[in-house]
């Protein structure tokens, strides 16, 4: 199947354009206005405008992604203090797995959006190991400048060339708000199973999901939101058990009201610096 059928729901008048006829291709958390896809999933009874496009790779990338890539990450997020320490390898590994998938889809994405926005003149993609802002700035550049190009008038010319770029997008908001929990999970178990200086289990850990049931679903897509400006900083070699963004590993994740879920991580410098993430039971799907 190479057609791709979208839908959308009408948008706002643009002070830019006077009319609504665009695509909003900044959104802070993610776009209410679509796209939707009749093919994976119900489509909003106000979702009125239909388009169709022709472009096999993205009809076989949004089959991965609503296919292969949503399922595998919908699952509950596996609590260490629920398994015996020599299980916490596998647990690590399992991490890594999930981490590795949601890089390799991101990739795709951003490839496939930057050979599409800048067609002859796109720069050869940086390998996998070069992968972030830190080690390839420039392409990064060019990611964030397409992610933030705000409101994009549909015109009859371009139309299918916008609308196509506006999923590969779309895509990239949507793996890194599946992959955050994850990532966080990621970094946990390397605390946990470092060789040298392993995190301790905290003595009291949250049992209950109702305390998890109350945070709110913008503090989770706000976090998602900042996580994904780094979300490609991740594995630098096969070797490199790094497969989250410099800014999320060396600590200042802390500071994100849905990282720290532990009872007392606050409470001190000591605490903080070496203890785990406690993040179970978030409900992606309602973001």
């Amino acid at each position: 199947m190479a057609d791709v059928k979208i839908y959308l729901k009408p948008r706002p008048i643009s002070p830019m354009y006077g009319y609504s006829n665009y695509l909003p291709f900044y959104w802070r958390l993610y776009c209410k206005y679509g796209p939707f896809f009749a093919d994976y999933e119900t489509i909003p009874c106000d979702a009125t405008e239909v388009y169709t496009i022709h472009s096999p790779a993205l009809s076989a990338a949004l089959s991965t992604l609503f296919n292969d890539f949503i399922p595998s990450f919908a699952v509950e997020v596996p609590d260490p203090s629920k398994f015996d320490r020599s299980a916490w390898p596998d647990l690590l590994e399992l991490a890594r797995t999930k981490i590795s998938f949601s890089l390799d889809l991101r990739i795709l994405c951003e490839d496939h959006g930057v050979r599409l926005s800048l067609g002859d003149r796109a720069p050869v993609p940086p390998p996998r190991d070069m992968r972030g802002p830190r080690w390839s700035p420039e392409w990064y550049k060019l990611v964030l400048s397409i992610r933030g190009r705000g409101d994009i008038e549909l015109r009859d010319k371009s139309r299918d060339t916008e609308l196509e770029l506006f999923v590969w997008v779309y895509m990239q908001h949507t793996i890194d708000k599946w992959a955050m929990i994850w990532r966080f999970f990621y970094v946990e178990m390397l605390k946990l199973t470092d060789p040298i200086a392993p995190a301790r289990l905290p003595s009291c850990c949250i049992e209950s999901s109702s305390l998890f049931d109350l945070l709110s679903s913008k503090a989770l897509a706000a976090a998602s939101a900042l996580a994904s400006v780094f979300t490609a900083e991740t594995l630098a070699s096969d070797n490199d058990p790094s497969l989250l963004s410099p800014s999320s590993s060396n600590g200042s994740y802390a500071t994100d009201s849905t990282s720290s879920l532990r009872v007392g991580d606050l409470d001190d410098e000591d605490t903080n610096s070496s203890g785990p993430l406690r993040h179970r039971n978030l409900v992606v799907a309602n973001l």
